[in-house]
C-alpha cells in the first residue's frame, strides 16, 4: 500500500513540477530558455511512466477486491490510453491537450490514493 501511495504522490508531484517549469518557461526570454526544452520533453514522459507504475502496483494490490480492481482498471485505461486519444483529438490545440492529459493522469493518482486510504482505514490492507 505504501508503494502505491508513494507512486501516486510522485505523479502529483511531477504534474506540479511540470506546471511550475511551464510557468517559468513562459516568463523566460532569450537563449536562457533553452534549458527548459529537455525538461519540457522529459517531464510528460516521466508523468506517463509514473502513472503506469502506479496503476500496475494498485491493480496488483487490489486483486482481491473486485470493485476496487474494476475502478482502478477503468482509471488505468483512461490514464494510459486517454492522453494518446487526447493528442489525436487536440493535435492543433496544445493547451486543451495539456489540460485533458493532466486530468487523465491525476484521476488515476486520486483513485489510487483513495483506494489505499479506504482499504487501510477499513483494515483490509495487505
Amino acid at each position: 500500500m505504501k508503494a502505491v501511495r508513494w507512486c501516486a504522490a510522485g505523479v502529483i508531484a511531477l504534474v506540479a513540477l511540470y506546471f511550475v517549469t511551464r510557468a517559468l518557461a513562459t516568463a523566460c526570454s532569450g537563449s536562457a530558455c533553452d534549458v527548459y526544452i529537455p525538461i519540457s520533453l522529459l517531464l510528460p514522459l516521466l508523468i506517463f511512466m509514473a502513472a503506469a507504475v502506479t496503476a500496475f502496483l494498485a491493480l496488483a494490490s487490489a486483486r482481491g477486491s473486485h470493485a476496487w480492481f474494476a475502478g482502478l482498471m477503468i482509471s488505468t485505461v483512461f490514464a494510459v490510453f486517454g492522453p494518446i486519444v487526447a493528442l489525436l483529438i487536440f493535435k492543433d490545440q496544445p493547451d486543451a491537450f495539456v489540460v485533458t492529459g493532466t486530468i487523465l493522469e491525476l484521476q488515476l493518482a486520486a483513485v489510487a490514493l483513495a483506494y489505499t486510504y479506504i482499504r487501510t482505514r477499513a483494515g483490509l490492507a495487505r
